[in-house]
């Protein structure tokens, strides 16, 4: 008989001590976590986080059409994942890659949005005041903790552009602020030839107008890091595309520096990955017409930029 108490005695302090620790946990957390959504053509990156420490990340595939339902559902599934409820959460920060004004996302090509009142729609779907951004604005609201006037530069499937200057976004009037993809340049815009797609489209009309050899021609078809890989290895061609491209983009940035004057040039994105090859050929041409000298450098933060600027968007709510 006192075996038995003893047992059910145990037991009860067991289960009320983990009942406890759990309601102070609760407590303790309350509206303490916050949602971070990378919200891009392709893939979609999701990251909860507290004011100083990112919690889990996941990624989904971005459908065609019901994004709002998609981001809904990755919230909710993973928020029961990890025992929580939408009260425990204070904001949800979407960067979305388009041009956002007001927090309305106005056109976002990859996306299928145009005059879309994204964070209204979320907000009244899962009960969390829902912020929406910029994808690359959000990345240099993170970036700018270590610089008061940056300009960070995104070279991935397209290319984007943010602008801070003294602490301060510059969005511009109509949210098109920073958005040098769409600048001409010898008759051809960054986008046609220095993003990821630009940038394998150069090199395919080149191997079609020219006969040179190349090892290039031994892919049936090639990435951008494919291209700059060849390069790398001493292809000819391919040495020579790279630079072509990469020397007038590096031109463009000295103008860019020309007007605004940032303390530093930040290169992010999927092909920022050709590492310091790609930036010195970058350097080489900022050099040649600059009219002083700034820092060019490759982020550190590469896809946690948005996440960190995520919490500091949070931390300044507080």
């Amino acid at each position: 008989m006192f075996f038995i108490i003893i047992k059910v005695s145990v037991i009860w302090n067991d289960v009320f001590t983990k009942a406890l620790n759990a309601y102070i946990f609760k407590l303790l957390s309350m509206s303490d976590y916050s949602v971070c959504v990378d919200l891009g053509g392709t893939t979609s990156k999701f990251s909860v986080f507290t004011s100083d420490e990112i919690i889990c990340q996941w990624s989904s595939p971005t459908p065609e059409n019901n994004i709002v339902d998609m981001i809904e559902s990755e919230i909710r599934n993973n928020i029961s994942n990890l025992n929580l409820e939408s009260t425990d959460f204070k904001a949800v920060v979407i960067g979305v890659a388009g041009i956002v004004k007001d927090g309305i996302v106005s056109y976002a090509i990859n996306l299928n949005l145009r005059d879309y009142d994204l964070a209204d729609i979320l907000e009244s779907r899962l009960g969390i005041k829902v912020l929406i951004l910029n994808d690359v604005n959000l990345q240099a609201i993170g970036e700018s903790s270590n610089y008061s006037s940056l300009f960070l530069v995104t070279i991935g499937t397209g290319i984007g552009a943010a602008l801070m200057i003294n602490g301060h976004l510059v969005e511009g009037y109509n949210g098109w602020a920073g958005e040098i993809g769409h600048i001409y340049l010898d008759s051809k815009t960054p986008e046609e030839n220095a993003s990821a797609k630009g940038l394998v489209k150069t090199a395919q009309n080149y191997l079609k107008s020219n006969n040179d050899d190349s090892s290039l021609r031994d892919f049936e078809t090639f990435t951008a890091e494919d291209i700059f890989n060849q390069a790398k290895l001493g292809d000819a061609v391919a040495l020579k595309i790279v630079r072509d491209v990469y020397f007038r983009f590096g031109k463009l940035l000295a103008v860019i520096c020309s007007a605004f004057d940032p303390e530093v040039i930040i290169i992010s994105g999927g092909v920022s990955k050709a590492g310091e090859f790609l930036l010195d050929i970058i350097k080489e041409g900022f050099s040649e017409v600059a009219f002083k000298n700034t820092e060019i450098l490759l982020s550190d933060l590469r896809e946690k930029a948005a996440v960190f600027g995520a919490m500091k968007i949070v931390r300044e709510l507080q």
